[in-house]
């Protein structure tokens, strides 16, 4: 019987950029094609490939290395874009134009694409929305992490021969059996090795995720307000950082207009880490979605601050429509204090229900993500590559 030759896969993202939602998503997709295709090599396109390669363990080319690229596209046999929101433009065009030029170029070196784990839009541009759909019809595969994804690409003209309905892949970094119940609060070891004796062995734990945002300044008082009185409850309000000099800043001027104490995450977090510091906390306040994922893995009721759609649609896919905090969208509104602090004192009330929900479905995520995994196996055979 013949030998199989070494799979190489490239894998395309927002990767080697300090944000620790996209390297756990990264993290999340070398452990699925790990199990998917052992001994397989994976080529990571990177903003900082020394780090990529520290942090992960695998190869990783730089992103404006032409030669790099070439090189590394013509030694592929599967090219993986994604997960996160790669196809958007409302972060930026000129990113959403950088990662459809890297499908084509992977089509061009004769590579079937897998769009893995992704999000879809929004798109303030027509012409983008339009260019977008075009290059997507190019993939062998897209896998998506929510419906409302998958919504728009079926109403693009998409089926389901190419299509699929998975998670977010960091949702399966940790998942325990079904039938093991999930924890209550952790052992607090990071957290007072982090900041030492001063940090309090009891009160519920508020992991508080926040991120730049144009709006973000007008609704930070109002959160410090909800803030002040949960620690005057005697909850314990952790400032954590996803990326972490953008982040840094918008906690500490929250953690500026407290008046009670609260504590700010000191240093870059890599994804181990930040997975054990959620198994640590009780509950999660968070804007950035990887930071309500992390909540979800570990089973802690959250609240997400609405600022993206993908946030939102994260919840939704839960079932925790309550558990959706809508930021405003204009500069006249803010956000009521009181209405924050009732919403996050219904994750203390309801967390029993909460946490077998969260449970639940999170799990039903892992399940799909497993089933993704089948389907892509099932594709590339039939494009070739024996896996």
């Amino acid at each position: 019987m013949g030998r199989r030759s070494e799979v190489v896969f490239v894998i395309s993202g927002y990767y080697g950029f300090d944000n620790l939602g996209d390297e756990a998503v990264l993290a999340a997709i070398l452990h699925q094609l790990g199990n998917l295709a052992p001994g397989s090599r994976c080529i990571v396109i990177s903003g900082n490939p020394a780090s990529t390669a520290e942090e992960h363990g695998a190869e990783a080319v730089s992103r404006f290395d032409i030669k790099g690229l070439w090189t590394a596209l013509r030694q592929g046999m599967v090219f993986i874009s994604g997960g996160g929101t790669l196809f958007q433009d409302v972060t930026s065009t000129r990113s959403l134009y950088y990662y459809l030029l890297m499908v084509i170029l992977a089509r061009a070196f004769r590579l079937p694409v897998v769009i893995y784990g992704q999000g879809i839009g929004p798109f303030g541009s027509k012409l983008n929305s339009l260019l977008t759909r075009r290059v997507l019809k190019l993939c062998r595969l897209i896998i998506v992490r929510e419906r409302e994804a998958y919504r728009q690409l079926v109403e693009w003209g998409f089926d389901e021969e190419q299509l699929y309905l998975a998670a977010d892949p960091a949702v399966a970094l940790w998942n325990p059996s079904p039938d093991q119940a999930p924890s209550v609060g952790g052992s607090r070891f990071l957290l007072r090795r982090t900041f030492g004796s001063e940090f309090p062995q009891e009160g519920p734990v508020l992991l508080v995720s926040l991120r730049p945002w144009p709006l973000v300044s007008g609704c930070l008082s109002a959160v410090a307000e909800a803030l002040d009185q949960l620690s005057r409850e005697g909850w314990q309000v952790v400032f954590v950082p996803f990326q972490f000099d953008a982040d840094r800043v918008v906690c500490l001027q929250c953690a500026d207009l407290m008046r009670e104490r609260a504590f700010l995450w000191p240093r870059p977090l890599r994804v181990q880490e930040a997975l054990k510091l959620f198994g640590e906390a009780d509950y999660c306040l968070g804007m950035r979605l990887h930071a309500l994922i992390f909540a979800a893995v570990h089973r802690r009721p959250m609240l997400g601050l609405a600022y993206d759609p993908k946030v939102e649609n994260f919840l939704l896919e839960l079932d925790l429509q309550d558990a959706v905090f809508y930021l405003p969208r204009d500069k006249s509104r803010s956000i009521d204090s009181q209405e924050l602090l009732a919403r996050l004192h219904w994750l203390k009330a309801e967390r029993e229900a909460l946490t077998a929900k969260i449970h639940q479905k999170v799990g039903e995520m892992a399940v799909r993500v497993a089933e993704a995994n089948r389907r892509l196996r099932e594709e590339l055979a039939a494009a070739g590559v024996r896996l």
